[in-house]
């Protein structure tokens, strides 16, 4: 059997059509895969800096909580906590934000440990409120593409015992 003329292949026309339809289903898979890669970028980004947000009001929470003085007025220092163990030794802890949005850890004047990084100094906050006995304190990490990441902890100290 031999075939007709017009049955011998496919017609510019449907060769176009089909070039055309491919054309539009790569676009739009190229365009879901780029939008797929850069929200995952962003939430990796979101995600460390949330927990940059957290490890600084995990640090900051488990000092205050010990605290018998909180002072929010300390020149040149973000926050700093003093408290005393059962065998008499005392402790204060500074917590300074550096001018490369770092906040750092000092323990007794030692040596100072990064616990956060990319904080916003003017979002990042503490307020003691001695009437409620609490301190307040919001700590911002900031995105390079904007927006933040931001929470509050509200930290009670234990009351101090006194007698004997």
């Amino acid at each position: 059997m031999i075939p007709k003329a017009s049955e011998k292949g496919f017609t510019l026309v449907e060769v176009l059509a089909t070039i055309l339809i491919l054309s539009f289903v790569m676009v739009v898979a190229a365009t879901a895969t780029i939008v797929i890669m850069k929200t995952s970028s962003q939430n990796n980004e979101s995600n460390v800096n949330l927990y940059q947000v957290q490890n600084a009001g995990n640090w900051i929470s488990r000092d205050a909580l010990m605290a018998q003085v909180i002072d929010t007025n300390k020149s040149g220092v973000f926050l700093n906590i003093r408290w005393s163990d059962w065998d008499g030794n005392n402790f204060s802890v500074d917590y300074i934000i550096t001018g490369d949005h770092m906040m750092m850890r000092q323990l007794n004047g030692g040596t100072a440990t990064l616990i956060a990084e990319y904080i916003v100094p003017a979002g990042t906050v503490c307020q003691w409120e001695e009437a409620q006995n609490k301190l307040t304190v919001t700590i911002r990490a900031s995105m390079s593409g904007g927006g933040y990441a931001e929470r509050t902890y509200e930290i009670c100290p234990r009351p101090v015992a006194i007698g004997g």
